[in-house]
């Protein structure tokens, strides 16, 4: 009876690799269709969409996969959402999403674990909501609100309530009232998104242990809004011209023990501004062509910030008098382009911020020399002017401003009001992104690692066969 053993292990080995049993591929050419074969599909169905218009709303209440071809338009009635997802495990995939209700979303989800990629989402107030669930994946969509520019009141381009586990990735926002909006969403992921034209590009609120990673946010009023979260990692992003007057391209208001690292943030009106934001580390980080590179309000105490580069910008760093901050780690400092330099050493090495990102405490006590051998005080006694008469920033940026400030780096003026560098570093530090890099090989390797131990097992598998096949012809024999 042996073989009869190893034949149900085989059968059973030939239906974990081969997915679920069962599964049938529906097709549906019109909306009627679709909405009967929603109601009548078993569990893990495929659904494929032939081009057309499909007009209605949609509810989706098993775990489904739901594939459009080119040309598929899902037109809701402009009332309620377009999509809504009520089951675990529900994948949605190529199609056009078209006319919410004025508060209501192209998709909203309220299952586990849903995939949504390769979607366009247009004319909607929400464009994606997911709500008390956990565990999506939200890739390579294209999301705006309203294309009809009367409409002034929009939604957001993919909003998370109380939605952890949560990855979003690759997608292109634009033209909504927030690009991501996370609420109660730790242990998200959002990164490699575009987005352009909103109030805040990604901003995130009473959230924890969230990844902000390479994404690029433009046009803005806020590029990051940062709001009462913590441990978040904000690393090689691209903050640029995010220039209302109030605006930043990292804005952080009561956020706590966070990671600022290996971002370019260019041409913002602030380029980053702290308000009660305390115990962060802002380091690699590439300041240039802001208006204020920097602004620490009130609160805003024990942050680190060291090993970036201030270049361009018209004000480079001023504080409330009362914060107390540190901007040098271990004998280093930040490059400031303004600085007048006395070269008494002319043998200092570049720093390659790829090299020390996660571990800046690596740098080697043999290039520590390389600090320059004056402070640098920042946050001008003209700005503190400013701020009591207005009228004044009109002299901004002029040579009489300039000379005062000059003279203010090497005369020893008393004020609480001045940030001070003891240790800057002479030259700019080089910007690169090795780590990231590595770690997508890394990540590659273990997909082509699982991909080769699949094949592995049913070669195994088809070889045993094979030689159990073998053998019970010669024992016939």
């Amino acid at each position: 009876m042996k073989w009869q053993t190893y034949f149900l292990l085989l059968l059973t080995a030939f239906f974990i690799f081969s997915g679920k049993a069962g599964a049938e591929e529906l097709i549906v050419t019109n909306e009627n269709e679709l909405q009967m074969v929603l109601k009548t599909a078993a569990e893990n169905d495929a659904i494929e969409i032939k081009k057309g218009i499909y007009q209605g709303n949609f509810s989706v209440n098993k775990p489904l996969t739901i594939k459009g071809e080119k040309g598929v338009i899902i037109k809701g009635p402009n009332k309620g959402d377009v999509i809504t997802i009520n089951a675990d495990d529900v994948k949605i995939e190529n199609l056009q999403i078209e006319g919410s209700g004025s508060q209501n979303a192209g998709i909203h989800v309220n299952g586990n674990r849903s995939v949504i990629k390769n979607t366009k989402i247009y004319d909607v107030f929400h464009g994606i909501v997911l709500k008390n669930s956990y565990g999506h994946q939200v890739d390579d969509n294209i999301i705006t609100s309203y294309t009809n520019e009367k409409i002034v009141h929009k939604g957001h381009g993919i909003y998370l309530v109380e939605a952890p586990h949560t990855h979003i990735r690759n997608n292109i926002i634009f033209d909504t009232n927030d690009g991501v909006y996370l609420s109660y969403s730790n242990l998200s992921e959002i990164s490699g998104n575009k987005v352009t034209n909103v109030r805040y590009g990604i901003h995130t609120m009473d959230s924890e242990d969230v990844i902000l990673h390479q994404n690029q946010l433009t046009k803005n009023r806020n590029g990051l809004m940062l709001m009462q979260s913590k441990r978040l990692s904000v690393k090689e992003n691209y903050l640029f011209d995010n220039t209302t007057i109030e605006g930043a391209g990292i804005f952080l208001f009561d956020t706590f023990d966070s990671k600022i690292s290996m971002n370019i943030v260019k041409k913002n009106n602030k380029g980053m501004y702290f308000e009660n934001g305390k115990k962060n580390e802002v380091l690699f980080n590439e300041f240039d062509q802001n208006d204020k590179a920097m602004e620490l309000a009130k609160g805003s105490e024990d942050n680190g910030i060291y090993l970036n580069n201030f270049l361009n910008n018209n004000q480079q760093v001023i504080t409330d008098k009362e914060n107390e901050n540190t901007f040098d780690l271990e004998g280093f400092g930040n490059y400031w382009d303004d600085q007048r330099h006395l070269h008494l050493d002319s043998n200092e090495p570049t720093i390659h911020a790829s090299a020390y990102s996660t571990s800046p405490v690596l740098l080697n006590e043999n290039i520590r020399h390389g600090s320059n051998n004056y402070a640098y005080k920042s946050g001008d006694v003209f700005y503190h002017l400013t701020t009591k008469e207005p009228y004044l920033q009109i002299f901004s940026g002029s040579p009489a401003v300039e000379l005062w400030n000059t003279i203010e780096q090497f005369v020893p003026i008393p004020s609480k009001q001045f940030i001070v560098d003891e240790n800057p570093i002479q030259t700019p530090v080089v910007m690169g992104t090795m780590i990231e890099q590595k770690e997508s090989k890394n990540d590659e390797k273990n997909v082509v690692g699982f991909e080769k131990s699949g094949f592995f097992l049913v070669f195994m598998s088809i070889s045993f066969l094979t030689l159990w096949y073998t053998r019970r012809m010669k024992n016939d024999a």
